[in-house]
């Protein structure tokens, strides 16, 4: 009897209990953070204290967890809290309706955060303490954001496996055209697909598979750009006398070019995305671990202002390469420019108030097929895209280089490499400047 195979996919409500528990510990660690650095301090009271000694073998801090109910007053409201943790504290219990002082560190803004000072200032906790909440949330972050991708890719997998095992279903008659590759109803004499692009020769005999023009019915080759009649590819011409007439390699002028899948062009941007990652660890690793030593080293250097600005540049740094190496694993879409425009701006470029630069920006706005707007904005003399595409030009966007290729580059005379984005004249078949193929 064949055994049923049970599914892997993380029950939902421990799912929730292991994001719950991250986020928690991230609350933990942010919040002493800040309370460290923008808290303030006042007198409060400590109405329940318990000191456990957990083991009489372990180290002396590490012996006792101790549990406090405490309460303070601010601006003129009572506030209530109630903290369980590990220390070498060993007071003594205290009796019904017995109280004893202590420092409580709040926030003005928020002051339900709130701690006894010894659980919240960098004088008292300790360097192992310090060096922990700030990594704490790091790691947290990155583990809630693994188990969230684990399972959205679960989910996206069992979509995937039901889509194959249940294929959906395209009428086909004699007087409706279908694209092959899409499923797109076409009109009749297509030559290409409206949405995907893809040659649909089949049923187009006198119309060039190449550039897409009529061809008289006793042509042998198009007038428009010397393809012979037929070919269902773009297949080099030749005149009468036999002498071939050199067309540009690859896929052609007209038409989104297949290099993107090529070995070498993945093996591009196999590279690009571990140069990427490096830097994500070299910006967010440097301030978070060199301003904290500068803290240390230099007297005037505050340890707890260097930590501070330590944490904030890393966590701005890490969310914002994250959020580049995110976009790389998008998939391509396509769209059409439908509108481009330039305006006047200035900014403020530091020191005096009147020391202000005044810039020109260019927009490029392009409608994908699935509806959305994107922009492309360049500054100055940086305007390639805003030269290069014109209105009503489709394009199809390559997320893991950041570049955009144009559909119809028949009546260009430039064209830009996709992986490293400098400009070649469009008779070159590899670019200039990295040898990658060109997506022609």
């Amino acid at each position: 009897m064949a055994k049923k195979k049970t599914g892997k996919n993380i029950p939902l409500p421990i799912l929730l209990l292991i994001c719950a528990v991250l986020l928690f510990a991230m609350y933990t660690s942010v919040s002493t953070l800040a309370l460290a650095i923008w808290g303030e301090s006042v007198m409060g009271t400590v109405d329940s204290y318990d000191s456990r000694l957990d083991n009489t073998n372990a180290g002396e801090n590490r012996s006792r967890t101790v549990s406090k109910g405490y309460w303070f007053m601010a601006s003129g409201k009572e506030y209530r809290g109630y903290v369980i943790y590990g220390s070498d504290e060993a007071w003594p219990d205290l009796d019904e309706g017995e109280t004893r002082s202590e420092r409580i560190r709040y926030l003005n803004i928020f002051p339900y955060i709130n701690k006894p000072s010894m659980l919240c200032e960098f004088d008292e906790m300790g360097e192992v303490a310090i060096i922990y909440h700030i990594l704490a949330p790091i790691g947290c972050l990155l583990l809630l954001l693994l188990v969230i991708r684990t399972a959205r890719g679960r989910k996206k997998k069992k979509t995937a496996v039901s889509k194959l095992t249940m294929p959906k279903e395209i009428e086909r008659s004699d007087t409706a055209m279908f694209c092959p590759t899409c499923g797109n109803k076409l009109s009749e004499g297509a030559a290409f697909c409206s949405s995907c692009g893809a040659k649909t020769q089949i049923s187009a005999p006198n119309v060039c598979a190449v550039c897409g023009t009529e061809v008289p019915d006793d042509a042998d080759f198009c007038i428009s750009c010397g393809s012979a009649k037929g070919s269902g590819a773009a297949a080099s011409p030749s005149l009468p006398n036999g002498v071939a007439v050199p067309t540009p390699s690859g896929t052609g002028l007209v038409g989104f070019s297949d290099r993107c899948n090529e070995p070498e062009i993945d093996a591009a941007a196999q590279k690009n995305r571990k140069i990427g990652i490096g830097c994500l660890w070299v910006l967010t690793l440097v301030p978070l671990i060199g301003l904290p030593i500068a803290g240390l080293l230099v007297d005037d250097f505050p340890f707890g202002e260097a930590v501070a600005i330590g944490v904030g540049i890393a966590a701005v740094m890490l969310i914002f390469n994250l959020i580049a190496l995110r976009r790389t694993k998008q998939p391509m879409w396509e769209g059409v420019v439908v509108n481009k425009y330039s305006k006047e701006k200035s900014e403020h470029r530091g020191g005096e108030e009147d020391n202000y630069r005044t810039y020109t920006e260019y927009t490029t706005v392009i409608n994908t097929d699935a509806g959305k707007k994107k922009t492309i904005v360049e500054k100055d003399s940086r305007r390639h895209m805003y030269d290069y595409l014109s209105v009503g030009d489709k394009v199809r966007f390559h997320p893991r280089f950041g570049t955009y290729e144009k559909y119809d580059k028949s009546k260009d005379s430039i064209i830009y490499c996709n992986v490293c984005t400098v400009m070649n004249p469009i008779q070159n078949d590899r670019c200039k400047r990295c040898n990658n193929l060109l997506f022609k």
